[in-house]
């Protein structure tokens, strides 16, 4: 039964299910064991109180850049626990996005490890000190000094071996719990664009991200979330972190991506639900070693997003994985998991549609002129509804634009809505290719020559053309180091009945396509690769 109700902060579930059932199983750690909700809600207890010494409180913000460790689960649950707020960023991000991060928002503190796999995180920190004016804490988890003074390098497992919680636990912290419409966390985008902006998240808009995917698929206290989206993504800290909560549930964490290790924990915990990008299940369907687990019997729900998938993914992911839902998942940072396909939806609309909208969410697709087109026809993608964020930090210009005072929010996807108000993403609005004045949508002609059989992964970007303006280029990640010839490329269009205009007039060959921590291919980057070719080609 879920009794996580809108208002209410998620550590008053947490301390709700640990006095109820403490030996309740909530977090699988592989590198360091397995808590209950007591275990955890003590740990939470502990650092809420030590924080709150240190003088952080309601409202101030602290950046979390951690793997899916233990410790990023109590750091957030804390900071919450104090009104603070959480601003969860992936651990690809370097000194110049983390300092980027910490001047905007005026952290107070930073958690990072102090190393991970092979990256010293440790003098990043210190790097990004200098330059951070208002940075007063930096944790180290697994390592460093105890110094309570500022500026203060802090170890995390030596501060959590004092008793905190002697000073005053959960009754004098239930003062310091965030309003429900207060912002909790900012969650910064990935950057499909390039440019950061962080999404204002509050405990409502957080608790509806949930709550609509609790609705549809009848999830209970009984799942086993495998967590191997990062927790400093919304996917993961969203549907995994967040979702555990409110489940009341268990979740399984793995602190990287590693699909054989993924196999084996999936069958070895009975995980039966999980939300990862696109690459993370084309590594699971093809798989050598899936028949070998049986197919993942304990697994009922995959929910696929963070980039487009292609038909033929879907198609596969049915018969490889025959107990297992697969739909797809559209969202973003500033909506959460707004789009899947209901268990109920005909085949088709899972393999040529993003789904329909969860919960009270709202879609429209509107044209040029913001009004709403025809069924089948693309346009702008809007949304409204509980899920949608309060706007973007400290970025008025930028939150009028996009949050509009209807309540819809601009995604600044293309998308086409069919009559049944299921809704298939064509693409970004930028990364549109426009031809002589016809416009082709990359998703389109990815998902042509995504089965061919000499293509791993692809991804289609326009390239600066002077008569037509942009011509079709394919970006190809060979399978078995082969890439297809141009010539070969074009005769596979031809015979799928592409219209010509939309075959690709260059192929790149490239070892991976550049990807944000969500799975979503950075397509402003491949631009930027192209042109400089052609430049210095010219």
């Amino acid at each position: 039964m879920i009794e996580a109700r809108e208002g209410r902060p998620i550590t008053e579930r947490l301390v709700e299910v640990a006095r109820r059932e403490p030996e309740r199983e909530m977090i699988v750690d592989p590198a360091a064991g397995r808590y209950t909700y007591a275990e955890i809600a003590h740990q939470v207890e502990r650092l809420a109180c030590g924080l709150r010494d240190l003088g952080l409180g309601p409202g101030d913000i602290t950046v979390v850049q951690l793997p899916n460790w233990v410790s990023f689960v109590v750091f957030h649950l804390a900071l919450s626990a104090i009104g603070a707020v959480t601003v969860n960023i992936p651990l690809v991000h370097g000194e110049r996005e983390v300092g980027n991060i910490l001047r905007l928002t005026g952290a107070k503190a930073l958690a990072v490890p102090s190393g991970f796999r092979a990256r010293d995180f440790a003098t990043m920190a210190e790097a990004v000190r200098a330059d951070a004016p208002d940075l007063r804490h930096v944790f180290l988890v697994g390592g460093g000094a105890v110094v309570a003074a500022p500026p203060a390098t802090i170890g995390y497992e030596a501060f959590m071996a004092q008793p905190w919680e002697s000073r005053g636990g959960w009754g004098d912290l239930a003062a310091l719990k965030p309003a429900p419409d207060a912002p909790t966390v900012l969650g910064f985008t990935s950057g499909t664009t390039g440019e950061q902006k962080g999404a204002m998240l509050s405990t409502d808009v957080l608790h509806a991200w949930n709550m609509g995917l609790v609705e549809r698929y009848g999830l209970g206290a009984g799942e086993r979330i495998f967590a191997c989206s990062p927790l400093g993504h919304a996917v993961g800290f969203g549907h995994a972190l967040r979702m555990t909560l409110t489940l009341g549930c268990a979740m399984v964490l793995l602190d990287h991506w590693d699909p054989a290790r993924a196999l084996d924990l999936i069958e070895a915990e009975r995980c039966t639900f999980m939300a990862g990008a696109t690459p993370f299940l084309m590594d699971i369907v093809y798989h050598p070693a899936l028949a070998s687990h049986g197919g993942l019997p304990s697994l009922r729900l995959f929910l696929c997003g963070g980039a487009s998938i292609p038909e033929q993914l879907m198609r596969d992911a049915q018969s490889a994985l025959p107990h297992t839902f697969t739909t797809p998942l559209w969202g973003m940072t500033e909506c959460g998991g707004v789009t899947t396909c209901p268990l109920d939806a005909p085949p088709e609309k899972l393999y040529t549609t993003d789904g329909l909208p969860c919960g009270d969410m709202a879609l429209e697709v509107v044209g040029p002129d913001g009004r709403t087109v025809a069924p089948g026809e693309d346009g702008e993608l809007m949304a409204r509804g509980s899920m949608v964020a309060l706007g973007y930090f400290q970025r008025p210009a930028l939150t009028a634009e996009h949050f509009l005072a209807d309540g819809f929010f601009r995604t600044g996807d293309q998308a086409r809505m069919d009559r049944d108000g299921y809704i298939k993403i064509t693409g970004r609005i930028k990364d549109l290719i426009i031809r002589g004045g016809v416009n082709i949508s990359p998703v389109e002609v990815e998902n042509v020559l995504f089965p061919h059989p000499k293509v791993a992964g692809v991804a289609v970007v326009g390239m600066p053309d002077a008569r037509l303006g942009e011509r079709v280029c394919a970006f190809v990640v060979p399978k078995a180091g082969e890439a297809p010839a141009l010539g070969e490329v074009q005769r596979w269009m031809s015979a799928a009945g592409m219209a010509k205009p939309k075959w690709p007039e260059r192929v790149e060959a490239s070892d991976a396509l550049p990807m944000t921590p969500s799975g979503k291919v950075q397509k402003f980057r491949l631009r930027e690769i192209i042109a400089a070719r052609l430049e210095g080609a010219g």
